[in-house]
């Protein structure tokens, strides 16, 4: 079946098709056009997504549930993070209209206080950090802030970052480029996100394969980064800038160990990328 029927028979998109296929929730074969061939089973996983998309499961818990071989396990476990939200968005709720009713403040921040125990570090900065700042710190720390905060030990290290980022002088970057760079974020989907996190996560789980799969296109994308157009470029200057805050500003001292002791995943991450960061001056040492 050709992809047009396929996406009356599914109601998704093309976009979206190219996107499960390029998550590898479906592998179509290729006609001697050219052309791809959906089979019954793909159709079948295509409403499946079409149907849990609808029913606010991420692409991530998707593929989970369609490649676990416990599929109900995979989608139970969907139910209580929606309950769990549920029951959150309902004290919020409640909260609210006793505030309405007229009920003291000071009582009101105390329950929100054990309300944020509950909610997820990625819910609790953007809170803190509404706008642009915000959304610019949890869209590179994502998937490292879903969880909630735990021990003391935790706690801790969430304080003193949250110390750092308000009272941190942010890097001077101007009007312009800011602008644009607020349009950018808007491109940034959950979507585009976790792709780019994929391809991250393998770069460092295997830096072997990954260098050697994408040598050409890192040795490009590396001299791209030295020349001028990158250099002049608004996102080449905001970089600049980001380097030379990250060592005056105490980003690298201060925020980074407070990071790993925050989040475990991030933790594993940051060993991980040491490791892949050896093997890939291995490989590249005339990169600085």
């Amino acid at each position: 079946m050709k992809i047009n029927e396929v996406c009356n028979i599914t109601g998704l998109t093309k976009k979206a098709i190219d996107y499960y296929q390029q998550k590898e929730i479906i592998n179509p074969k290729f006609d001697e056009s050219g052309y791809r061939e959906f089979n019954k089973s793909e159709i079948e996983r295509l409403k499946q997504v079409s149907v849990f998309r609808s029913l606010g499961l991420s692409v991530s818990e998707i593929k989970k549930v369609l490649d676990s071989k416990f599929s109900k396990e995979e989608l139970r476990k969907c139910v209580i993070r929606k309950q769990f939200d549920n029951e959150l968005s309902e004290k919020q709720t409640q909260l609210l209209e006793k505030l309405s009713d007229g009920k003291d403040i000071e009582k009101i921040n105390a329950e929100i206080i054990e309300l944020n125990k509950k909610k997820s570090i990625k819910e609790r900065l953007l809170e803190v950090f509404p706008g642009f700042y915000g959304r610019f710190f949890v869209s590179h720390f994502s998937r490292f802030l879903e969880e909630p905060i735990k021990t003391e030990e935790q706690e801790e290290a969430y304080k003193t970052i949250i110390n750092f980022l308000d009272e941190v002088d942010p890097p001077e970057i101007s009007d312009e480029i800011m602008s644009q760079l607020d349009e950018a974020m808007n491109f940034w989907t959950d979507e585009r996100i976790a792709d780019v996190e994929d391809k991250q996560q393998q770069s460092i789980e295997n830096p072997e394969k990954f260098l050697d799969d994408y040598s050409k296109e890192i040795r490009e994308y590396q001299e791209f980064k030295e020349s001028d157009e990158y250099l002049s470029s608004p996102y080449g200057k905001v970089m600049e800038v980001m380097k030379s805050f990250g060592k005056t500003s105490g980003y690298n001292d201060i925020f980074i160990p407070a990071m790993r002791r925050l989040s475990p995943s991030y933790e594993e991450y940051y060993q991980n990328l040491l490791k892949a960061n050896v093997a890939f001056l291995e490989r590249f040492p005339d990169f600085k």
